[in-house]
């Protein structure tokens, strides 16, 4: 009875945070007609309802007539996909998250009476020059764009896009503003492109640990949601459990991909492990103004022990995120993308659960899960009436997703039909509440992955910074004094 109270409080949890769930029926919001979501209980199910002004979080937003304006989305194509479909959908086509992305843009049209669509521009770097050209000649081209993450965040380096934070209608109060983001994206009150939920995107590409349900009951590791629960979820913890666990299948005497493995990733991944281990090297002070951080006691730590993890046998590297491996039933943890779970998991036999990437230690205040994004802005460009305009409707479809978008997409990725998905919607809702993004990574700063630099060159941490601390200190102060020159 004790772990169904707490597989139920994940189910509240994630209606409270989201409004949707598995078995769920439909009621009318205050602002423009939104259908909220609320969760129904099973007969077995005793819980409290949600309370209906949990269920759906408002924009407080007006709903003005914008008289058949055309709300216009600069996209590009990257991975193959239309990045502005992250955001939006013109067709239903039977997909979960791309109907409601559907049902998003027509009730965003209809509530502001607008057209919205998007703009095909080509690769990333055609993306990256439309914006360019269009704001360098003061054309009215387009309203918000969507791009590649460095490209993006550095048009706004560049002068080419709007302060969000100067746009009276974002409310970064609000969730779908996620505040860690937000606080490492911004310098000072200056913050020019946006990874929040808006998009899906930075869910879909937020890196976790998925774990194999079969091959955990095997090994008897039964309680591995309680762990994440009562704060004992660490490196240490993990590597414990991965030693000496892997099966050599193929008997050649040396683990392999043809073999069982413990652990699995990819190898490009690592500079989100390390923010998730709160060694973000670069923080903000209390007015947003970034500083160099460098805790050499804890960057040791943190390498001694990803060291352990990543050049013992038990772990195996396995395309671009642990994906082969893990789909193949092969693997007990990978470290991989929640999107990996959307895309590829749900459609194998493969059993599977999600669990917030590891603190380096039980003295780390939160669990923190850090993504990449395909972030977006607004045109430098915009003026008066029309910032209004595009401020009201973007802020009013960021609501909209996170309230809808978000169910649809937890519900597909955990496969919620199965037993134990609650305890999966708690650790997803965990997930999606520490979400942040690398500051390092997004501004192409000196420390921004302290494994390749130290653990990979086998570098002794003390001398590694040592070495680069000029560098990065010359380089963070000049970013700072351009971004304080800028409007």
């Amino acid at each position: 009875m004790k772990k169904t109270k707490r597989t139920l409080a994940g189910i509240l949890i994630l209606a409270m945070l989201t409004g949707a769930f598995a078995g769920c029926s439909t009621a009318t919001t205050d602002e423009g007609g939104t259908p909220a979501q609320i969760v129904t209980p099973t007969a077995e199910e005793e819980i409290e309802p949600v309370p209906e002004e949990a269920v759906y979080i408002s924009d407080d937003l007006p709903s003005p007539d914008y008289e058949g304006y055309d709300y216009r989305i600069l996209s590009c194509n990257f991975y193959n996909k239309e990045l502005a479909t992250y955001l939006t959908f013109d067709e239903i086509t039977g997909d979960p998250v791309d109907d409601v992305l559907y049902a998003s843009r027509d009730n965003i049209q209809n509530r502001f009476n607008i057209g919205i669509r998007w703009i095909e521009t080509g690769d990333t770097t055609a993306g990256r020059d439309a914006v360019k050209k269009a704001v360098t000649a003061g054309d009215d081209a387009f309203d918000i764009l969507i791009g590649h993450d460095t490209n993006t965040f550095g048009l706004g380096k560049d002068g080419y896009l709007y302060n969000l934070m100067a746009v009276e209608q974002f409310n970064f109060d609000k969730p779908w503003w996620p505040k860690n983001t937000v606080e490492s994206l911004r310098i000072g009150d200056k913050m020019y492109a946006a990874s929040s939920y808006l998009s899906y995107c930075g869910l879909h590409w937020t890196r976790v640990i998925t774990f194999n349900k079969d091959y955990a009951e095997d090994l008897g590791y039964n309680d591995l949601y309680d762990e994440v629960r009562e704060g004992r979820w660490t490196l240490d913890r993990l590597h414990d459990l991965c030693e000496g666990v892997s099966v050599d299948l193929d008997g050649n005497g040396k683990f392999n991909a043809k073999d069982k493995i413990a652990f699995t990733s990819g190898t490009q991944t690592w500079y989100c492990m390390q923010e998730a281990a709160d060694i973000p090297v670069y923080r903000h002070d209390a007015d947003g103004i970034p500083y160099l951080d460098i805790d050499i006691d804890r960057v040791s730590k943190y390498v001694d022990i990803m060291r352990l993890l990543i050049t013992g046998d038990d772990y195996v590297a396995s395309g671009d995120f642990g994906i082969d491996q893990f789909k193949n039933g092969q693997a007990l943890f990978a470290y991989t993308q929640v999107g990996d779970a959307y895309d590829t998991y749900r459609i194998s036999e493969i059993r599977y659960g999600f669990l917030p990437t590891p603190k380096l230690d039980e003295e780390q205040k939160s669990y923190i899960n850090c993504c990449t994004d395909v972030p977006w802005g607004i045109p430098k460009n915009v003026t008066g009436d029309r910032l209004d305009l595009i401020g009201t409707v973007t802020e009013a479809m960021s609501c909209y997703n996170y309230n809808n978008v978000l169910p649809a997409y937890y519900e597909t990725a955990i496969k919620a039909r199965t037993a134990d998905a609650p305890d999966d919607a708690e650790m997803l809702s965990i997930i999606s509440d520490t979400r942040t993004i690398s500051f390092s990574y997004t501004y192409s700063l000196t420390y921004n992955n302290i494994v390749y630099g130290c653990v990979e060159n086998n570098a002794e941490v003390a001398s590694y910074f040592k070495k680069n601390e000029k560098v990065a200190t010359k380089t963070l102060a000049k970013m700072i004094e351009n971004y304080e020159k800028m409007d």
